[in-house]
C-alpha cells in the first residue's frame, strides 16, 4: 500500500510539473500575442516641456524694447503652443488653443499655467 501512494504521489507531481510547463507557456504565448504591450509616450519627455516652458515664458515675460510686433506674437504663440503640449502630456484639457488673440486668450492662459502647476509642473519661479 504505501509504494501505490508513492506512485499516486509521483505521478501527480510529474502531471503537475508538465502542465505548469505546458499551461505556462501557453499562457505567456496568450499575453503576447492577445494583450497590447506597454505604451510609448508620444510626445517629448516632461523635463524638456518643463525647460521649455521656462524659457518660452521668460522670452514672452520679458521683452526688450524695439522688439517687433511680429518677434512677440511668435513668442506667445510658441509658448502656448508648449502649454498645449504639457496639458496633453499630463492628460489635462487644452481650453487655450481655439482662442482667438485677447484679454480671454490671456485669462485662459493664466487659467492653464495654474492648472499646470496644481497637477506637479514647476516652470514659474516661486514667488
Amino acid at each position: 500500500m504505501p509504494g501505490l501512494l508513492a506512485i499516486a504521489a509521483i505521478t501527480a507531481m510529474l502531471a503537475l510539473v508538465l502542465w505548469v510547463v505546458f499551461y505556462g507557456s501557453a499562457a505567456r504565448l496568450f499575453v503576447r500575442r492577445h494583450l497590447p504591450g506597454p505604451t510609448v509616450p508620444g510626445g517629448p519627455p516632461i523635463e524638456r516641456l518643463v525647460a521649455d516652458l521656462t524659457r518660452l515664458r521668460a522670452a514672452t515675460l520679458a521683452v526688450p524694447p524695439g522688439t517687433s510686433q511680429v518677434r512677440r506674437s511668435a513668442a506667445t504663440a510658441a509658448y502656448d503652443d508648449a502649454l498645449a503640449q504639457a496639458c496633453l502630456a499630463l492628460g489635462l484639457p487644452d481650453t487655450l488653443t481655439g482662442l482667438p488673440a485677447g484679454t480671454d486668450r490671456e485669462a485662459e492662459r493664466l487659467c492653464v499655467e495654474s492648472l499646470l502647476e496644481e497637477a506637479g509642473l514647476r516652470f514659474r519661479p516661486p514667488q
